[in-house]
């Protein structure tokens, strides 16, 4: 496997090499160095051990020119800087974990007894669709636990159940203060930016959850749906078919609402003259057309 890693750097090196090539592969190499992650500490460990290791194997590989201009101090402390910055883009493994890890911290219950009680009374409230009485006691969760993400969630789930998206956008902002990588409200504060015709912000979160969590399907759903309402049949159509063999592939209810907006997305191709387009995609993704519309 070593070898077979030099061997692709090499070729990348065949080219002219920009900083950003630099900084790429030393991120890449950063990656490759760190095989397993056990815990947050070893992963600290094997990140102080490779990324050295890094850095003088990727310049070492340069021509003399690009060698020299490293040995500027502050032109390799901007290059670190820029690794540093970059390299989880680089490292799925890497960035997956650490999102795991975090989100253990943030989706967990309160120290705080009384909070956990109002949370769930206000859970109850919910599902009764006693949305008002819900309101009142999310509010006195986050009252006794401002650090607490999910009374936050909830409480722009129920503005949002209740059609008050500007509200539910605001608290999905508060909890996205507190945890930026949070899914729950990257995702619910992006269907209540589509409510209030913000397709900007609502594909702003989509995007997020496509380079955070590119294994959940609702990033691909989301975006072909903005990008249907906003008339980009074809980008909507290759997220939408990617969404849907997902969703078949976990066998999630979901299938059912990506095939939907397939059939939408075909109606309108059809209406452009584009249906050929349709089918040769549909036919590359290996999805299988199945709705009345399509003969």
């Amino acid at each position: 496997m070593r070898k077979l890693f030099i061997t692709a750097i090499l070729s990348i090196l065949l080219h002219p090499v920009s900083g950003q090539d630099v900084v790429r592969l030393i991120s890449v190499e950063i990656c490759h160095c760190i095989d397993t992650i056990e815990n947050m500490d070893s992963l600290e460990a094997k990140l102080d051990r490779c990324f050295p290791d890094a850095i003088d194997a990727v310049i070492g590989l340069l021509d003399e020119n690009m060698q020299e201009l490293f040995c500027d101090e502050a032109t390799l402390d901007k290059t670190i800087d820029e690794v540093y910055e970059k390299f989880l883009s680089y490292c799925p493994k890497v960035r997956k974990f650490i999102l795991e890890d975090k989100e253990k911290s943030f989706y967990k219950m309160s120290d705080s007894q009384k909070a956990r009680e109002f949370f769930e009374a206000g859970n109850k409230a919910f599902n009764s669709k006693d949305y008002k009485t819900a309101v009142k006691l999310y509010l006195k969760a986050i009252k006794l636990d401002r650090q607490w993400v999910l009374p936050l969630d909830n409480l722009g789930l129920t503005y949002r159940t209740t059609g008050n998206y500007k509200k539910a956008v605001k608290y999905y902002d508060k909890s996205l203060s507190l945890y930026p990588e949070g899914r729950i409200a990257l995702q619910n504060q992006a269907i209540a930016y589509t409510y209030l015709n913000d397709f900007l912000h609502a594909m702003n979160n989509y995007d997020q959850l496509l380079y955070l969590y590119p294994e959940n399907p609702e990033g691909y759903f989301g975006t072909a749906l903005i990008s249907f309402m906003i008339k980009d049949y074809e980008r909507a159509l290759d997220f939408a078919l990617y969404s849907h063999k997902m969703y078949v592939s976990s066998q999630s209810e979901n299938s059912k609402d990506s095939e939907k907006l397939i059939s939408m997305i075909y109606e309108k191709m059809k209406e452009q003259g584009k249906d050929s387009i349709f089918f040769e995609k549909a036919k590359q993704s290996g999805v299988n057309i199945r709705f009345e519309q399509v003969p």
